[in-house]
């Protein structure tokens, strides 16, 4: 299924067009950002707005199908960050 560019529109505004993951500017980057599946297609993902987010090409690209990491310091295995179940400012309290 194609996303329409209305939705396209939708999800870049309520990012406030900056990459939902790391936060850069769209307006900053060479390229405009990609519509990114939070639950990837490849996984059964919808094209429900409530799944879809703007992701820098970075950040899409790392991301790819993933939906789970190993932590670094643990080597546990962690969900990777969802913007719509998480606030980025928690995510990221140490910086």
């Amino acid at each position: 299924m194609t996303i329409s560019n209305a939705v396209r529109q939708l999800v870049r505004k309520r990012a406030r067009y900056l990459c939902e993951y790391c936060h850069s500017s769209e307006e900053a980057s060479a390229a405009l950002f990609a519509i990114d599946h939070i639950l990837p297609r490849s996984l059964n993902g919808s094209d429900d707005l409530n799944n879809l987010a703007l992701a820098c090409q970075r950040c899409n690209g790392y991301r790819y199908n993933f939906t789970s990491g190993i932590d670094p310091i643990t080597q546990a295995v962690v969900p990777l960050f969802n913007p719509r179940e998480q606030q980025w400012s928690d995510h990221f309290s140490w910086l």
